[in-house]
């Protein structure tokens, strides 16, 4: 590709204007499990330990939900492309539908996991924690899907802003909340990790009450709810396109999630110095993807709008704008996971064990991070050419097959080298993110040259 200073200039500052507010957004809702990981880490590593526990165990069941409703972004933007009217309402109120079950599925599923919890050895408080954590935490699914569904709407309009000053409430409101139901303030006892859980349902139902006002009273996005004709549920031209595009997507991202998922799963039995270690590693490493994973939701709208203008140049520019950054982007993050690791691991915890492993992941995690902000950006500009059902085998093949299925045996076995213990599942990490990042950059390059030949 051959793009000018001036154009690369240009898409440059379209495509930070997109990302920087769902940049600090991203963070602040990732600050929310940090601040329940650093909060509930001063009880005691118990404490730690269930809340790691319980998000490796929740956050499949959310991204699932959140998959599907990320497809309302690329088929709004690429609406506003055509500058089709209809559309866009339609998908307003269908996003709507569609969310409104998934979050009571998401509820009902997290609700009952007891015979999951049975199958790991865990100590009688862990495991008791970690049941409370999901139980509370499972009734603000319905609240966070709907709310999901107003977010990537308005971000398919190229609105980004919103979701950033949402995002902030959401992190401020959080810590007073944590505060009273971790630690006991007045007539409320005490409760520990399950306190997480209380607090992020109350922050999830007041996301989406905010989202409401902001929806009920934007001049800017009033248009695109007006239209009563699109109220009512509509299968086959509403629900049925997010539907197509988005469970191939929600697969692709529980796909990635789920790696870490069952990764914390597989070494509950080695203990919660292992497991406190896991969360730090993975907590911190989930930060720093949020800038990555920000330029890939960009590229995600700027490409739908190209593809809906049918600009190859446009798409072009786009491509070539984003890429360049995700590889500077990989390369800093990286850095700073290698020079800034001992005092990144000190931030959640001053256990020596739980540091000295936490450190050692964390360089795993710099090795990473160049390919993982590739395949990310590789996807999320897939996303805007409504392709999803690749990327979904591709993640399978690669964070599955490669990354926890060599990690285990890396982990476990002593099949090609001595067994590595957790360090194992990292090792299986670095090889899964850079096969995605390889298959998921030749994908995208034979649908661009499809869709503009």
């Amino acid at each position: 590709m051959r793009v000018s200073w001036s154009a690369f200039k240009g898409e440059s500052n379209q495509l930070i204007k997109l990302a920087l507010p769902i940049l600090l957004a991203q963070l602040a809702l990732t600050g929310l499990g940090v601040v329940d990981t650093i909060m509930s880490g001063r009880v005691g590593t118990n404490d730690l330990a269930a809340v790691g526990l319980g998000t490796n165990i929740m956050l499949p069941v959310f991204m699932f939900a959140t998959g599907v409703l990320l497809a309302i972004t690329p088929i709004v933007s690429k609406a506003k492309g055509q500058n089709n009217l209809a559309n866009m309402q339609l998908y307003f109120y269908q996003g709507l539908w569609l969310a409104l079950p998934l979050g009571l599925l998401s509820l009902v599923i997290l609700m009952n996991l007891n015979w999951l919890l049975d199958l790991l050895s865990l100590n009688p408080s862990v495991y008791q924690l970690t049941e409370e954590y999901l139980f509370y935490i499972a009734f603000g699914m319905p609240g966070v899907a709907l709310y999901q569904a107003l977010r990537f709407f308005w971000e398919g309009l190229g609105k980004t802003l919103p979701t950033m000053w949402i995002s902030f409430f959401a992190l401020f409101l959080n810590i007073p909340l944590n505060a009273i139901f971790i630690y006991g303030f007045g007539p409320i006892d005490a409760m520990g990790a399950a306190g997480c859980g209380v607090a992020s349902t109350i922050v999830m139902w007041s996301m989406l009450i905010v989202a409401m006002v902001y929806i009920m009273k934007s001049s800017s996005v009033k248009p695109y709810i007006k239209n009563a004709k699109s109220l009512a549920l509509d299968w086959h031209n509403g629900v049925k396109p997010i539907l197509a595009l988005g469970l191939p997507n929600s697969f692709a991202l529980l796909f990635e999630v789920s790696l870490f998922s069952f990764i914390a799963l597989f070494i509950a039995p080695l203990g919660a110095t292992v497991i406190a270690a896991h969360q730090i590693a993975i907590n911190f490493t989930s930060l720093a993807f949020m800038v990555p994973l920000s330029f890939a939701m960009a590229l995600t709208v700027r490409v739908g709008y190209g593809f809906g203008e049918s600009k190859k140049n446009k798409v072009q520019t786009t491509l070539f704008t984003g890429f360049l950054w995700a590889l500077v982007i990989g390369v800093l993050l990286a850095l700073v996971s290698f020079i800034f690791r001992v005092e990144i691991v000190e931030i959640y915890t001053l256990d020596k064990q739980v540091l000295a492993l936490a450190t050692i992941l964390l360089l795993f995690a710099a090795m990473y991070q160049v390919f993982d902000a590739i395949q990310v950006c590789a996807a999320g500009a897939l996303r805007g050419f409504h392709d999803t059902k690749v990327t979904m085998w591709v993640t399978l093949f690669s964070y599955w097959g490669v990354g926890l299925g060599l990690g285990y045996i890396f982990t476990f076995t002593d099949w090609f080298v001595p067994a590595l213990g957790v360090q194992g599942f990292w090792l299986g990490i670095v090889l899964g993110l850079t096969l995605a990042a390889i298959l998921l950059s030749i994908r995208l390059r034979v649908v661009y040259r499809a869709n503009f030949k």
